[in-house]
């Protein structure tokens, strides 16, 4: 019976041990998951920039402005649930995307963390924005192709920057 005992307690320890160890990476999986499509995307917008461009149509660009980047990937995340309104998006679980239109941003909702972290630990949620990048020429504040010169477009971190770079 005292073998039986020893023998849960080790088990029980390994258990402990592993669990301990493998959780981190479970996080770890999640935030490389969100860095994956935020490359994606990133990759998209500027194929569809070089697409306006090539035919012609460079002042169309302007336009992506405020978009929806998912829209350009030819498969969405598996986990992304849609462009979503105000009241809407205050249900979205976590580890989902969603595009919020009002805000016009791209939006991670990340899960609660599995590895063994401090109560007080906060996970900033990733949010994201598509912006044109131009030499405002003329002063207006907004991208005019006849005037300005426009440098490209960016997918911009608005938020969650402290997580995605993996500094919790």
């Amino acid at each position: 019976m005292l073998e039986l005992v020893i023998v849960i307690a080790i088990i029980g320890i390994l258990v402990a041990v592993a669990a301990n160890r493998l959780l981190p990476y479970i996080d770890e999986a999640e935030r490389i998951s969100v860095l994956r499509v935020e490359g994606e995307l990133r990759s998209s917008l500027v194929m569809e920039a070089a697409r306006r461009i090539v035919r012609g149509h460079s002042t169309s660009i302007a336009e992506l402005e405020g978009s929806n980047p998912v829209t350009l990937l030819l498969e969405p995340p598996e986990n992304y649930l849609g462009e979503l309104s105000i009241g809407e998006s205050e249900e979205v679980p976590t580890r989902h995307w969603y595009f919020d239109r009002h805000s016009e941003l791209l939006i991670y909702r990340p899960g609660i963390p599995y590895g063994l972290r401090t109560p007080d630990t906060i996970v900033d949620t990733p949010a994201f924005a598509v912006h044109i990048e131009f030499a405002d020429r003329d002063g207006s504040g907004s991208f005019d192709a006849t005037r300005d010169e426009l440098y490209g477009v960016r997918l911009v971190r608005v938020a969650g920057t402290r997580w995605l770079s993996g500094m919790m």
